[in-house]
């Protein structure tokens, strides 16, 4: 058997761990190619997402997972469920819910892999949170207050926040004695050009954030809070987020103290995070689940005004069902199989959108080309149908080939890259 050492996300490793305690990504196994492949599941309920779920819901409520599950599991299942694990950045909330539960016996060479990626998302927490300290009194010191959302700010909402995986650390920010309600009051070009003083890593990113980097940590520097020009719907919901922003102090494990926003405002903005994956090439994982679900039980759901007759609303209910059913929140709300059903089969085939394109098996540049068009139609297209997209596909294109004008060496990549 071989296993493949990488962080377990798209993240940057930690330095200061030796190779051999690096998180492991998939496992791969003597015989890898006759195994179905989790991804080509012909039955979206497959073994292995039910493991993985049950002890995710175990580790959130504090209950023993359903043992039946693993009755005569094969070491295929195992490898499956933590390959699943991994791709969505859970598995130590499934090592967690293994740990609370009795009898089940789990191959030695994945319970390690587990071991060592729980050990690195809690050193990676730990790093999160003193870069975060840094940065924050960074900004103090220029007069300009930061507030952290989701991440590791609303870990200390799960039963053991050290084991919520963060990939990067999203802020904003505002000028310290103002109302941080007011967008007006946003400092993060000023967070930018202090970052830049500091000898921070900057590139700005697009018009909702920048991108910072310091000592190897992405942090993404907010302008606003949600993509605000993919649809009127996330531009109305914007303009709410503020309304209910309220930062507030939370304390972290190691007892920093960051501003994290209200309540209010996450019942808004993890589900509407989650929906803009889902409707995108990104796609939504069961990371985005439980982040719901972790809000659930602890504050409850409410639909506000702006928020009823939506297909926010479609989809907030239906994100609930889903942690009824599987993460074992208990919240009585309209019940949409279909789109559950498609939120689900998007949460275990993460390209199944794209999926539905036949991607080029060419070096052809004129092929490839054409592909990427047809594909851009088509995210359109389910944009549209979920949110109702607001830019059309030619100013889409548009924005794109101005964007690789802007930065030449990535053309090339247009033509060449197939993904």
């Amino acid at each position: 058997m071989s296993i493949n050492l990488s962080p377990i996300s798209q993240s940057n490793q930690i330095t200061g761990i030796p190779a051999n305690k690096q998180p492991r990504s998939r496992i791969s196994f003597r015989g890898a190619d006759s195994v179905q492949k989790v991804s080509e599941a012909a039955d979206p309920k497959a073994v292995p997402a039910k493991m993985l779920l049950t002890l995710l819901k175990s580790s959130l409520t504090g209950k023993e997972a359903d043992s039946k599950i693993f009755v005569g599991r094969t070491y295929e299942d195992w490898v499956n469920m933590y390959n699943i694990a991994h791709e969505n950045a859970v598995l130590p909330l499934a090592l967690d819910g293994l740990k609370k539960t009795d009898g089940i016996k789990v191959p030695n060479d994945v319970m390690e892999n587990m071991e060592i990626n729980t050990e690195f998302a809690k050193t990676y927490h730990a790093k999160q949170e003193k870069i975060l300290k840094e940065f924050t009194e960074m900004t103090a010191a220029n007069g300009i207050d930061t507030v952290q959302m989701k991440g590791i700010g609303f870990s200390m909402d799960y039963p053991n926040p050290q084991i919520r995986f963060g990939g990067d650390i999203d802020v904003y920010n505002f000028i310290h004695g103002t109302n941080p309600n007011n967008p007006n009051n946003n400092a993060s070009f000023l967070v930018d050009d202090v970052a830049q003083k500091a000898g921070m890593k900057f590139e700005n990113h697009s018009y909702k954030h920048s991108h910072i980097e310091h000592r190897g940590m992405p942090i993404e520097n907010h302008r606003c809070f949600v993509n605000v020009e993919k649809a009127p719907l996330i531009k109305e919901m914007n303009e709410y987020l503020y309304k209910v922003f309220n930062p507030h102090e939370q304390i972290l494990p190691h007892g920093t103290k960051i501003l994290v926003p209200s309540k209010e405002f996450n019942n808004i903005f993890i589900p509407l995070h989650a929906m803009q994956h889902f409707a995108d090439s990104m796609g939504v994982n069961f990371h985005h689940l439980t982040d719901w679900a972790v809000h659930l039980q602890k504050n409850g759901l409410n639909i506000p005004e702006e928020v009823k007759g939506t297909k926010l609303e479609e989809f907030m209910y239906a994100f609930t069902n889903l942690a009824n059913k599987h993460l074992g929140t208990d919240i009585k709300v309209p019940e949409n199989p279909q789109l559950e059903n498609e939120i689900f089969k998007r949460m275990l085939y993460p390209n199944s959108f794209a999926d539905e394109l036949d991607i080029p098996q060419t070096k052809n540049p004129i092929r490839i080309f054409k592909y990427k068009v047809k594909r851009m139609v088509y995210g359109h297209k389910i944009q549209q149908k979920y949110w109702g997209a607001q830019e059309s596909v030619p100013q889409i294109l548009i924005k794109s080939v101005l964007a690789h004008l802007k930065k030449p060496n990535t053309i090339i990549g247009i033509f060449t890259k197939r993904v």
